[in-house]
Order: structure tokens, then sequence, then C-alpha cells
């Protein structure tokens, strides 16, 4: 049975790494310091997990392997990356979590008088009865993509928990930084 609550909590503690890309710093890669603390942290949790050959370079590009355990076939790489933004404020995250959502409007953060409305919000509403993660409105959430990191770390760590499912060799490859500033571009190597 696959944990939810681990990946949700998996997923809030990437999302308090401040990861916000920086649009006028085209010549360093990552373009925030910020970028290089997540990806230690993860390099981290990808060994700890029981991922082989995990690397990180200065650029914080993050490498893993999942060796493949008797299963034949082509060798597969998850690839994400971990930057967030520029567009809103990536500090200080405050998660909002609707539990068994009941179609209604939602109030964010009542202080500021921040409420995600259905009538300009609908597709919401196909949710209803799910749990649902925003933010309190006053920044982003970084969804993008640290759910993509969340959904290949936690694969990678139901397969290793899970001896009998079949694969070959899989890689948690270029978890990497940089998709937001413009085009997605690779760091210079």
């Amino acid at each position: 049975m696959i944990d939810t609550e681990h990946i949700v909590q998996r997923f809030l503690k990437y999302v308090s790494f401040d990861t916000q890309s920086d649009e006028d710093n085209d010549t360093v890669c990552p373009s925030t310091p910020g970028q290089l603390v997540f990806a230690k942290a993860l390099a981290a949790e990808l060994k700890a997990i029981g991922l082989s050959h995990v690397t990180l370079d200065e650029h914080g590009y993050i490498m893993a392997t999942l060796p493949a355990n008797g299963a034949e076939g082509p060798v597969v790489g998850f690839i994400s990356h971990v930057d967030t933004s520029p567009d809103a404020s990536g500090k200080d995250i405050q998660p909002v979590r609707v539990r068994d959502y009941d179609g209604k409007d939602i109030v964010l953060n009542e202080e500021r008088g921040i409420v995600f409305s259905t009538k300009a919000f609908p597709e919401v509403l196909k949710y209803k009865g799910q749990d649902i993660l925003f933010t309190d409105g006053t920044t982003l959430l970084g969804a993008d993509d640290k759910a993509g990191v969340t959904a290949i770390v936690s694969a990678m760590e139901y397969l290793i928990q899970h001896p009998h499912i079949a694969h070959g060799t899989l890689y948690a490859s270029a978890l990497r930084p940089m998709k937001k500033q413009g085009a997605v571009r690779p760091c210079s190597m």
C-alpha cells in the first residue's frame, strides 16, 4: 500500500526550501544559493533511501541510480528540476491543506482576505471530496516542479521497499536547477 501521508510530508518538506530562480542571474548555475542547499539535502536523502552512485556537481545537478533487480529492459531516466518561478516569492511558504474539499470557496489567508474562488477557478470543483494543497496566497507553492521531484523520489523509494517488483535500471537524473530562467537550458559544464 502506498503511504500517501509520507508522500505529502515529503512534498511539504521540499517546498520549505526557497529555490526561486533569479532571472537576472543567467551566468551562474544555480542562479540562487537556495537551489544548491536543496540539492544537497536531496542528494543526502537519495543516499539514505538506498539509491546508488548518487552524485551532486557544483551546478546542482544530481544523478542517482536504482540498479536493475533482475528484469531486462531499457534504462529509464526520470528528470525534474528543483528551481521555482521567480514570479512570486518562494520564501517562508505557508502551506494550506484542505482535507475532504467541500466544493466551496477556500479562505487561504483570512488576515489578508485571500480567497480561492470557485467562480474564478471552477476546475477545482472536480476535486470535491479530495485533499488539496495550497499556499496562504502570499507565496507560490513550488509544486512546479517539487511535485515532480517528490514523485521521482517516492517512486524510487517504493521500488526499493518492494524488491519483488521487477524493473530495469532506473536513473533519477538531472534533478537540476535552472528550468525557470527563460527556456530550459543546461548550465555550463
